[in-house]
């Protein structure tokens, strides 16, 4: 990439552009921008390698314009193309209406009306002022990963307040540790309501995937990624196996998504974001296996990462390792988009083929009357996880190994309330709220009867099926002779 080397005049106007309200304005330092010098100097000095500056040429970078038209006739192969060559300034106003477009080309519900997003806010939090008191995140959120990109205290706010209405929204999610972290990526380019009709998009997409919504979903993503590894990347993985005789590679590759979004610097990131919005998860995978190799690298030719020193912990090594990573965001996409044999089909076989073979575990071992649900941190099934249900009705839930109904199991995730007003009444209230009328005294008690009556047919149709579910039988007595 080759750019123009800018005056005074422009590098104030260069720096002065400030992309969103809520990012820092002192990010700008850990963004790690080129430092620019005047046009009539020889000595170019960039603190990143970005961009290879040379004086009098200018960037041949594409507008919003020629990607909207391209988007337009449907030529989405052109767009991919120009994504991946085109290195735009990690603050280019660009993004603002760039990203906000490839994420509307996934929307699959109808067109969102003005107002929709602040009445989902009043609905939720019975205003649409910010709380100055922390809010309660839905629990799908990963509570450790997140990542605030440099973003003010108004900034975190607005992305809690987000990934609450998305919750609200979307009650079929259930996990999803990502959705905080692109949450905070897409505030630094647009506004509160943008940000979430464009994770509305994302997560709507049936075409592509972009973000895992359920526990199964990210168990999957991660064995297919490991298991994509060991093709493409069969000389690092086996140099961990190697060095670590007693690691699973499944620790490892549980994190694989943090390689990326909490080690690689921002710049970087948000130019895999470029291609990410259109393309789909896939970028992600083939960024994670250039991490490998680079790592892989990195460990045979530089002491720091020698096996002695990550031996013991190869999962925090690889992301100081990216913290650190040795090439430029243009280097490493164009790595990642030189592996071959890595296509759309060829992952999704293996993401079905790893999804089936998870779910034929599941059913093959919930007929073991040994095994033993188990839950994981966040108190959702994992894949393995198994209730072994002998019955359930509209009234009660049977397990195998308790001697009475337990608690319906929570179809959806639990979300936070937080539009709740309670008041307490007076006596004087509550007995003016008992109606005198004997007609509908009367109703009540038929209603009592009625339920009471119910609950006594309930109880002999269910006594035969819980004698059967617990192995128990009559014992018929003969007459003594």
């Amino acid at each position: 990439m080759v750019g123009k080397v800018l005056g005074i005049k422009d590098l104030e106007q260069f720096s002065s552009r400030r992309s969103s309200v809520y990012v820092d304005p002192e990010c700008d330092k850990f963004f790690e921008l080129p430092l620019f010098i005047a046009a009539s100097s020889n000595d170019i000095t960039t603190k990143c390698q970005c961009f290879q500056f040379s004086p009098g040429k200018e960037p041949a970078l594409r507008s919003y314009t020629e990607i909207q038209q391209l988007l337009q006739q449907g030529k989405k192969r052109d767009v991919k193309n120009i994504l991946r060559e085109n290195s735009w300034p990690i603050n280019s106003p660009i993004r603002s209406q760039l990203w906000p477009m490839l994420c509307g080309q996934h929307q699959t519900k109808e067109h969102m009306l003005d107002g929709f997003y602040w009445e989902m806010v009043h609905q939720v939090f019975g205003t649409t002022e910010l709380s100055e008191k922390p809010i309660m995140l839905p629990a799908f959120v990963d509570a450790t990963h997140c990542l605030p990109y440099h973003l003010t205290s108004t900034g975190r706010a607005v992305a809690d307040r987000i990934v609450n209405v998305l919750g609200y929204d979307c009650p079929d999610i259930t996990y999803s540790p990502v959705l905080y972290p692109i949450t905070s990526i897409l505030l630094h380019f647009m506004s509160e309501e943008e940000a979430y009709v464009c994770l509305a998009g994302l997560v709507g997409s049936k075409e592509k995937v972009f973000i895992n919504q359920t526990k199964l979903q990210h168990e999957v993503t991660w064995k297919t990624v490991m298991q994509i590894a060991k093709k493409h990347t069969k000389s690092a993985t086996s140099y961990f196996q190697r060095i670590c005789p007693g690691l699973k590679l499944e620790r490892v590759f549980m994190d694989w998504c943090w390689w990326i979004l909490a080690g690689l610097p921002f710049q970087h990131l948000v130019r895999i974001m470029d291609c990410y919005f259109h393309e789909g998860i896939k970028v992600l995978y083939r960024v994670a296996l250039v991490i490998l190799n680079l790592f892989h690298k990195e460990c045979q030719s530089n002491n720091e990462w020698s096996p002695d020193n990550i031996k013991n912990d190869i999962g925090n090594a690889l992301i100081k390792f990216c913290k650190k990573i040795p090439v430029s965001p243009a280097k490493l996409l164009h790595a990642a988009f030189s592996i071959r044999g890595l296509s759309t089909q060829y992952i999704s076989r293996i993401f079905i083929k790893t999804e089936m073979l998870l779910k034929s575990r599941s059913v093959l071992t919930s007929g073991s009357k040994q095994l033993i649900k188990s839950r994981s941190s966040d108190n959702l099934p994992t894949s393995q996880s198994q209730v072994n249900i002998q019955m359930m009705s509209h009234t009660l839930t049977i397990r195998e190994g308790e001697k009475s109904p337990g608690h319906r199991a929570i179809a959806m995730g639990v979300y936070p309330i937080h539009n709740l007003k309670s008041q307490a009444c007076k006596n004087e209230d509550v007995s003016e709220s008992q109606s005198p009328n004997p007609k509908l005294h009367s109703n009540i008690r038929h209603q009592q009867r009625t339920h009471f009556l119910n609950r006594i047919i309930n109880i002999y149709i269910y006594i035969p099926i819980f004698i059967k579910a617990f192995g128990f039988h009559f014992i018929q007595a003969t007459p003594k002779k």
